[in-house]
């Protein structure tokens, strides 16, 4: 199937799709400013930004063995972190979550007031970490503060609610997201749990998971939480950008550059149902089923780009509870991202059907 015929066979499915499924999504949380680093000051409003990461690092390679002033320039608070941001672009895109991770200690942090309002269940277990999002037109340099992320933890979890509670709450769960294992240094034994747990449930969950960046963790702790993830007793895709994937060939012994073959020994490797890449430009996907590559609607001037894979993350998942093919589902992931670098929100249901309309109607090019 050619790359319209796939667009227009997802937006097809997405216009006739009207149910509303029941999302578990966690663990992290974080207060995220988005910030400008200034390349040159024009007077009291006006500033050049650095325009990319290449430009920003050689700026602080200049200055080694000397000092220098960085002018940054906060431009937003927002929710943050993997989970709320997917959380919250799932229910945009009109399904239910219930939300467990680190959105306040002994109240909802303000920022996340909204969003837990918005949620059919809320188990805070910490406070939230806080990230300086330094934005460029071509990436972003996440600087977390997040030693509140120890907290995140099974025992926690067990502190909040009963086993029984929990059980209840997985059996009612059409699909289970891990968002943030690099940041989450107990996730596995959450996971491992939870495993437990859906063994023995009739009507199993499909389970979703993005590591998000792991080149911090040792190469013993990436190949650990492979093993853990090939062994969860449920429909599984892993996803991950193009430099996650990168770090994770390298923990399995894979040499592939080719994104697609990456994509497909990864998942030959690790034995699970799906493998997901999803670079800036679009997407590849691996199943038993179909392994397929979709470009997506690239703009080379996004307003904002944190939170842009968690976008993508929300509308594959979107897909995939529709029982849509999997190069659909890549489809309505990179458009559910496009929509948001665009617009510097997650889409509804609307928003995203009217999206891939007019990338659809414009043949694919720019929009």
């Amino acid at each position: 199937m050619g790359q319209l015929n796939i667009v227009n066979s997802a937006l097809d499915k997405l216009n006739q799709y009207k149910d509303k499924k029941h999302l578990l999504v966690g663990f992290d949380g974080f207060v995220d400013e988005i910030i400008h680093v200034v390349g040159q000051r024009k007077n009291e409003k006006e500033y050049d930004r650095i325009s990319d990461i290449k430009s920003f690092s050689e700026r602080i390679g200049q200055v080694a063995g000397l000092s220098a002033n960085i002018e940054l320039v906060p431009t937003q608070v927002k929710l943050g972190g993997n989970g709320p941001i997917m959380a919250n672009a799932i229910i945009a895109q009109g399904h239910e979550v219930s939300y467990v991770g680190a959105i306040g200690k002994h109240f909802i942090h303000p920022v996340f007031r909204e969003f837990a309002d918005s949620c059919r269940k809320v188990v805070s277990l910490t406070d939230p970490g806080h990230t300086d999002a330094l934005e460029f037109f071509d990436g972003k340099i996440m600087l977390g503060k997040m030693h509140t992320m120890v907290e995140v933890s099974f025992e926690s979890l067990m502190d909040k609610l009963s086993l029984p509670e929990l059980k209840e709450l997985l059996d009612e769960t059409d699909l289970i997201a891990f968002t943030n294992w690099t940041m989450l240094s107990n996730l596995n034994g959450i996971i491992t749990e939870f495993g437990k747990i859906i063994k023995g449930l009739k009507k199993k969950p499909l389970v979703f998971l993005d590591l998000a960046d792991p080149k911090k963790r040792t190469q013993g702790d990436i190949r650990e939480v492979l093993q853990i993830i090939s062994e969860i007793p449920a429909e599984t895709i892993l996803s991950m950008n193009l430099s996650e994937s990168t770090i994770i060939s390298l923990a399995l012994g894979i040499k592939e550059d080719e994104i697609l073959s990456r994509a497909i020994q990864i998942r030959q490797k690790m034995g699970i149902a799906g493998i997901v890449i999803h670079p800036t430009n679009g997407a590849a996907i691996s199943t038993e089923k179909e392994s397929a590559w979709v470009d997506g609607p690239y703009t080379a001037k996004p307003k904002l780009t944190t939170g842009a894979g968690d976008n993508f993350n929300a509308g594959f998942c979107n897909a995939w509870l529709a029982g849509m093919e999997p190069s659909e589902c890549l489809a309505v992931g990179v458009c559910s991202s496009g929509y948001y670098v665009r617009n510097e929100g997650s889409p509804s249901r609307e928003n995203l059907r009217e999206f891939m309309q007019k990338w659809v109607e414009a043949d694919l090019k720019e929009i």
